[in-house]
């Protein structure tokens, strides 16, 4: 069986964009949060094969001006920033898969979370990258900026970011193919 890259978004709303572009194929809509993420992974592995990557796809927030609004990124790290210091872990993708702009990124489920060298913060990224290391899956992250971090939900450019996000993973997907 060739390899696969499988596609988690978090929404049905991240991932629409790209599925009108390049249809449904292999997407998996996972869940928001750490919890949602970690179940899906685990309904997925055992559907996994030698050589299948997993990329995780969707919106989120920026810290300050350290990423621009529909921007769209390649976290080259995660990590829990709720946890205290002692704990927290910093996890990284197999290896870079696009040419965009490299972030760190920090994961998170509730507010306040310091930034440290994070540009941007997410949901769903350090428990993602955990599981996808344990499991020996290669793995990359792709996040497009919807928002300053704190910001009301309804100052978020949100389908903007979903735009620009279908766009760059169709792009990576276009350059992948034609590499095979």
């Amino acid at each position: 069986m060739e390899p696969r890259t499988l596609i988690l978004f978090p929404t049905e709303a991240e991932a629409a964009p790209f599925i009108e572009r390049c249809g449904r194929g292999q997407c998996v809509i996972s869940g928001v949060g750490m919890a949602a993420t970690a179940a899906a992974l685990a309904r997925l592995l055992p559907t996994l094969t030698p050589g299948d990557t997993l990329l995780l796809a969707g919106v989120a927030g920026a810290y300050g001006n350290r990423a621009r609004i529909g921007e769209v990124v390649e976290v080259e790290s995660e990590r829990e920033a709720e946890l205290p210091e002692r704990f927290r872990m910093t996890y990284r993708p197999s290896k870079p898969i696009s040419s965009l702009r490299r972030v760190a990124s920090n994961t998170v489920h509730g507010k306040g979370a310091e930034a440290g060298d994070a540009a941007i913060e997410n949901m769903e990224g350090a428990t993602f990258m955990a599981v996808c290391a344990a499991a020996g899956i290669a793995c990359a992250e792709i996040r497009a900026v919807s928002n300053r971090v704190g910001e009301p939900f309804a100052e978020w450019h949100f389908d903007e970011a979903a735009e620009r996000l279908a766009d760059a993973l169709a792009e990576i997907a276009a350059k992948h193919k034609s590499n095979k």
